[in-house]
């Protein structure tokens, strides 16, 4: 998966990777059954060896204290096994990683769960069927196109699947508070319109409003332009033709891909967003990419705690003003 168009056998020393809480489930313990776009799957109770296929799902596993046993690959270049927000809940664990372009299904096989979670992994019927012959599978609710469900009711899904809703349902109100109160400080966000976009030798486009990356800066007071979901159809992004840059000026850009790539294009150089320097630019392998593109519960706080700055130069209106660029 390129973030552009948005993105291994196991060993038996994992064999005790799992919870990281004392539990008391037996055989007799209540199973829970899970809806998703592909029916209902129901979950044995307190699942120890649990495996993640889809991009980002295992943040969500994560917070809720329980390590899976094998994840996704993460795509784009960034360094998503080292993300500064997971490494308190990993403690040191090392996941297996069972998929990449594709799932590789003897690899998650291999792994012996007794859950599988693909919520942010584009699953097809096929691959569905296929992981639920291996075990229990969870996808994610046919409520929104592929890699939009929000996180927070990816938590919660995570949290049903787990038996642990009620501490899915403690992190969504926490992180939901913290980003209540980064939109409060920042309320002249509001009114202001932004777009989550992309640029360089591949094309230049821009995130429908239902992807978890646009989510966010709807979440800290944004308006992000609906004409972006219009040409994006049923998919999470839409490619833009030179005579569709326009979209991309907004009073706040955040643009992923390298800058120089992105400035090497004369239209995208002359719109006024450039000129006032209203651009956020996010190199792949930049911390806040790898952050925006996770868009966990983990994640989030990270990102209110570490681009501030960069938000509140873009959207100030000051052409004095320079955007500090993430690192």
């Amino acid at each position: 998966m390129r973030i552009l168009i948005p993105v291994l056998l196991a060993s038996l020393v994992l064999v005790g990777c799992g919870s990281d809480e004392a539990t008391s489930g037996s055989a007799s313990a209540p199973r829970s059954t899970v809806t998703h776009k592909f029916g209902k799957t129901e979950v044995p109770a307190d699942p120890k060896r649990v495996v993640t296929v889809g991009y980002t799902d295992q943040d969500a596993i994560l917070a809720l204290g329980v390590t899976p046993v094998a994840v996704g690959e993460f795509g784009g270049g960034y360094e998503w096994r080292t993300r500064p927000w997971a490494q308190a809940a990993l403690k040191g664990a090392e996941p297996e990683v069972v998929t990449d372009q594709q799932i590789n299904f003897e690899a998650v096989a291999a792994q012996r769960p007794d859950l599988i979670i693909g919520i942010n992994a584009g699953l097809k019927q096929a691959d569905y069927d296929k992981l639920s012959r291996i075990a229990p599978t969870v996808a994610q609710s046919g409520d929104y196109i592929n890699f939009g469900m929000p996180w927070d009711e990816q938590t919660l899904l995570v949290g049903q699947a787990l038996g642990r809703e009620e501490k899915a349902k403690e992190v969504v109100a926490d992180v939901q508070a913290q980003l209540d109160a980064f939109k409060a400080k920042h309320a002249d966000f509001a009114g202001k319109t932004a777009i989550m976009a992309y640029g360089g030798p591949d094309g230049y486009g821009a995130y429908a409003t239902g992807d978890t990356r646009s989510r966010f800066l709807s979440d800290i007071g944004f308006t992000t332009p609906k004409e972006v979901d219009k040409l994006a159809g049923d998919q999470f992004y839409a490619q833009f033709s030179q005579e569709q840059f326009r979209l991309m000026d907004q009073d706040v850009v955040v643009m992923y891909g390298a800058q120089k790539d992105i400035l090497a294009n004369p239209v995208f150089k002359r719109l006024d967003a450039v000129k006032e320097d209203r651009v956020i630019y996010l190199d792949l392998k930049d911390q806040m990419a790898g952050a925006l593109g996770f868009a966990s519960a983990l994640s989030l706080p990270w990102m209110l705690a570490n681009t501030e700055a960069q938000f509140t130069a873009a959207a100030d209106g000051k052409t004095e003003t320079k955007v500090t660029q993430p690192e």
